[in-house]
């Protein structure tokens, strides 16, 4: 699979887990050990706490950190934002030798909600959504 259907993939994946309610989304089989959270950490239980993205607002500015070292083996591939009704923003791409920190500029005067991940080489797909 080339990166670009990697990226469409993860994409797409950002936007149903947006579309569905918590509730919905524990009673899905689709996504369960395939996109993890805060409160659904599915296997990776133990490491939620490096891969759940950070995220800190300030007027139109989003600023994404996730805690967690980064070496050639094991690392944060990306950050991705999306906003209501699955409304792809921005991406930001690390290798290994990168901080995973982003920032990403929201349109003029949004509001409503943020949906943004990391992903990472060995410990997969990472989401949190907020409100601004």
């Amino acid at each position: 699979m080339q990166r670009r259907d990697i990226a469409k993939s993860a994409v797409a994946g950002i936007a149903l887990v947006a579309a569905l309610p918590v509730a919905g989304r524990a009673a899905s089989d689709s996504t369960e050990n395939v996109i993890f959270s805060a409160d659904d950490p599915g296997h990776w239980k133990d490491v939620e706490a490096l891969h759940v993205p950070i995220v800190a607002v300030s007027g139109s500015k989003l600023t994404i950190t996730t805690p967690h070292p980064m070496s050639e083996p094991h690392y944060i591939v990306s950050h991705t934002v999306v906003l209501a009704g699955g409304q792809y923003l921005d991406r930001k791409t690390f290798t290994y030798k990168d901080l995973p920190v982003s920032e990403h500029t929201l349109p003029s005067g949004y509001t409503g909600p943020v949906t943004v991940t990391s992903t990472c080489n060995l410990h997969d797909f990472w989401f949190k959504t907020v409100t601004v």
